[in-house]
This record gives C-alpha cells, structure tokens and sequence, in this order.
C-alpha cells in the first residue's frame, strides 16, 4: 500500500502548476520552466494533467480513509449500544415474566378466596394456608 501523505509531499515538492504543454513539452506556468520533454503527446499529456489531477486525488483519497475510519468507529459504537439495549429488553422481560408470574397467583388465591367467601366456609387457618401456598409464600 502506498504512503499517500509522502506521495502528496513528493507533489509539492515538485515544481509549481499548473503545467501545460507546448508541442511535446511539459511547462510550468508559474515560471515557464520546462518540466520535461516527451517522446510521445500522450505521455506530455498525462505528466501535465497529473500536476493537478494527482494532489487532488491523493487529499480525496486521504478524506476517504478518514470517512471510513471514522464510519467504522460509528458501527463499533451502535453495536455496542445494540448489545446494551438487547440486554435491557432481556432484563426487561424477565421482570415482565416475574409479574405475570405474579398477577397468575393473586388471580388464584382471589379466586380461592372468593369461593370460600362464597361457599360460606370460615376463615380457617387451613383456608389461610391455601391462599398463602397458592401465592408461592409457603
């Protein structure tokens, strides 16, 4: 993998742009330096539209990395919240199951209740015992 920041460097350090070309030459604009001499228009071509074309796209590649970098720390932190909030729903349905749990057992020793109430049977020490078994306190 390239060192893009040294490549950027290696842009600056060259001589000053834009560069443009004359015949088969590479000038630069800032000074009318000549960069190079090409055997070939097309290479004259690329070597001057890469004075500007290739910083911009090392900074663009550079703020990308960054982007991904960054996205990446993002997705850690929403799993991590994911997972906290997975345990809290769990935790939550446990408490839920618990009072069901415990509302099934009031219903049951209502129920016994009132059919005792109803059935004319006194408040014994043995109707006592089976509200307190039916309610889970025995």
């Amino acid at each position: 993998m390239r060192d893009l920041k040294k490549d950027l460097g290696v842009c600056k350090d060259a001589a000053r742009g834009p560069w443009n070309l004359n015949e088969d030459l590479v000038v630069s604009d800032a000074n009318n330096l000549v960069v190079v001499e090409c055997d070939s228009t097309l290479d004259a071509i690329f070597i001057s539209e890469s004075r500007e074309g290739w910083p911009e796209a090392i900074n663009r590649a550079i703020a990308a990395e960054a982007e991904v970098k960054r996205l990446n720390l993002e997705v850690v932190k929403l799993s991590l919240h994911r997972t906290e909030d997975i345990k809290l729903m769990e935790e939550t349905l446990e408490v839920h199951k618990l009072s069901i749990a415990t509302i099934t057992k009031l219903r049951k020793a209502l129920a016994l209740a009132h059919s005792m109430i109803l059935g004319g049977e006194q408040h014994t020490e043995q109707s006592r015992q089976v509200i307190e078994s039916s309610l889970g306190l025995r």
